[in-house]
């Protein structure tokens, strides 16, 4: 029940601030002939914060819900059509567990990879699909790239237990939003935001990403040469990292430049 009564509350929160503007002029919808016709420069800037969720792949993936923060730059010369510049902070962790099968020369063992501090760029179109005076439903698709920092992997074989920092993962990401942008007055509004991010290989490429990195006292038997060879060859072994999908909700604070 839970659930519904928050949903309420913010339908509620939307319409009764949205309600002076939504009253002054009729709706106007997007129309396909007219979105692209030059208009006057417009320039917003904007600070948002919300959630990012989490998600699970079987028992060798996971990620965690957390917060985010996140700055937009917004600048269009169309009637209907803007763009975007923007950067997001999210501490929400993600780690991927494998277990080696035996294979030639290489010690059968688990290895797991830790990736914390979420950072996204991206770029994003956004189409307005409805204007109510100076409050709009909006549409928008965006490309760009997500970077995963604090990483680290642990490596656990029969020789021996050893940890490595890796190099921050990178890899392109894709993402769909729409929301509704509201105007109380003139130069200041506010933005409710959804949006579904897509991503190639939730941590980043294991391979690269770690040279010589245990010294042969941490690992019984001296065997960091293995341990090392067990590092640079674990992409093939535990295939391609999952795609990660994440879902992020966003309230900001929109100051209109021009």
């Amino acid at each position: 029940m839970r659930i519904p009564r928050c949903v309420y509350s913010v339908l509620l929160v939307l319409i009764s601030v949205s309600a002076p503007c939504l009253a002054a002029d009729p709706p106007i919808w997007f129309n396909p002939m007219k979105s692209f016709v030059r208009s006057p420069f417009s320039s917003e800037l904007e600070l948002y914060t919300g959630g990012i969720t989490g998600r699970s792949v079987g028992a060798a993936f996971d990620s965690a819900s957390k917060g985010d923060l996140g700055i937009r730059y917004t600048f269009g010369f169309m009637r209907a059509f803007n763009f975007s510049l923007n950067y997001m902070y999210s501490n929400q962790t993600r780690s991927f567990t494998a277990v080696t099968p035996p294979a030639g020369t290489l010690p059968t063992g688990t290895a797991l990879m830790r990736a914390a501090n979420l950072n996204m760029f991206f770029g994003n179109g956004e189409m307005s699909l409805a204007h109510f005076g100076r409050n709009t439903f909006y549409l928008s698709p965006g490309i760009g790239f997500v970077r995963s920092g604090a990483r680290s992997m642990t490596i656990v074989t029969p020789l021996g237990q050893v940890s490595s920092p890796l190099l921050p993962g990178t890899s392109v990401s894709f993402n769909l939003g729409a929301g509704f942008k509201v105007f109380p007055v003139k130069h200041f509004g506010l933005r409710f935001d959804v949006r579904d991010f897509v991503s190639g290989g939730g941590t980043g490429n294991l391979n690269g990403s770690a040279a010589s990195v245990c010294p042969a006292g941490l690992v019984p038997g001296g065997g960091c040469q293995q341990i090392n060879s067990f590092l640079s060859a674990s992409q093939q072994f535990f295939g391609a990292i999952p795609v990660q999908n994440n879902l992020v909700f966003t309230v900001g604070l929109i100051f209109k430049i021009l």
